[in-house]
This record gives structure tokens, sequence and C-alpha cells, in this order.
């Protein structure tokens, strides 16, 4: 009996993750629709001389979305330098501490997935790596989203043309408003006034300390 029981938990739990998973993503759906998307403003990061992608602010619908579009032969290292500049800008004294250790527990569980698409890739001219990442700031909640995406044009003029969701999940307002005010300033080399000035162009509420 024990053994009959035991076969079909592991069955039932073999059958149930696929639904578990598409139901996940399905949740975030109109979150993740980018059929609208207008991109605003791009820059290619780190710089033009040295580029590994670019950083995009895009209204979709009424959301704003800040998506970094990482093309890059050492993602791994791209990914090192996100979790330093993380771990300096959301310290343990600093509300979404453990908002940002989500963020980087799940970006480097994205990376990984990156580089198995990588080693499965069927152009082997293809030296690059791909992630995508999001930020998505709503009215009333915020979310994350990961995806190994396909890419179409170059640095300074990339595009999404398909994304493979690795994880999207609901996380603090402030956390993430505040982030892209991070993001913002570091990416296009603007002080803190004038990325936020740059955000409440698009953005009204972006002044708020979102909660």
């Amino acid at each position: 009996m024990k053994q009959l029981c035991l076969t079909l938990l592991l069955t039932f739990g073999f059958v149930a993750s696929p639904f578990a998973e598409k139901s996940r993503h399905d949740r975030f759906a109109v979150l993740l629709e980018t059929a609208n998307d207008q991109v605003v403003q791009r820059v290619v990061v780190p710089s033009i001389e040295q580029p590994q992608g670019e950083v995009q602010l895009i209204r979709r619908n009424d959301l704003l979305v800040v998506r970094t579009l990482l093309a890059s032969r050492v993602l791994k290292r791209v990914g090192a330098s996100i979790d330093a500049k993380e771990r300096r800008n959301w310290p343990e004294s600093r509300d979404g501490h453990v908002a940002s250790i989500r963020y980087r527990d799940e970006l480097f569980r994205a990376i990984e997935q990156s580089w198995e698409r990588f080693r499965k890739r069927t152009d082997p001219t293809e030296t690059r790596q791909f992630l995508a990442i999001e930020f998505i700031l709503a009215d009333d909640s915020a979310a994350i989203s990961l995806s190994v995406p396909s890419l179409a044009g170059d640095y300074g003029s990339m595009s999404l043309s398909a994304q493979d969701v690795v994880q999207t999940w609901k996380t603090s307002q402030h956390y993430v408003h505040n982030n892209i005010l991070e993001i913002v300033r570091d990416s296009f080399r603007l002080d803190e006034q004038a990325a936020s000035q740059l955000l409440a162009s698009l953005w009204p509420d972006s002044g708020d300390n979102k909660k």
C-alpha cells in the first residue's frame, strides 16, 4: 500500500508540474504582453565601446517597464556585476533587501537556463548568450520577469521577437520603483534628480515613495 501511494504521488506530481508551470505564467500574461510596447528611451550598456546589451524604458499599456536585454559572450560575468550592484544598493539595513535577495537568486537561475540554451544552439557561429530582465510597475502592484529571449537588431536598436519565460513573480512596489530609479540612473549616467525627472515624464507617480 505504501508503495502504491508513493507511486501515485510521484505520478501525479510529475503530471501536474507542467500544468502548474503554465498556470503560473498565465497569471502574469497581461503584465508580459508586449504587443503594444512603446520603447521611449534606450541606451547601450555598459557602453557603446563594450556593448553587452541595452536598457529600454517602455510604456506597456498602463504599466511602466524597464527592460534590460543582454546579449553577451560573458553573461555570467555580467550577472556577477549586477549582483555586486544589488548588494551595494540594497544592504541589509535598507527596505527592499529581501526582495533583492530573491531577485539575485532568480537571476542566477535564469543565467543557467540561458547557458543551457546556448549549449544546445543550432547556430555555432553565435557566441553570445541572451537574457531579458523586466522590472514592471503598475499602479497597485509590481513584478519582475526573467526570460531567455530571441532578439532582432543590433546594440542600440534591439527588439524582442520572442521569449521563453523562466520566472515571473510579484514583489515589493518600493523595491521595483527604487530599483528602476537605480537602473535608469546608472545606465543613462544621470544623477538622481535627472533620473527622477525622466521617469516622472513617463510615470507621474514615480516620485512617490512606493511601499
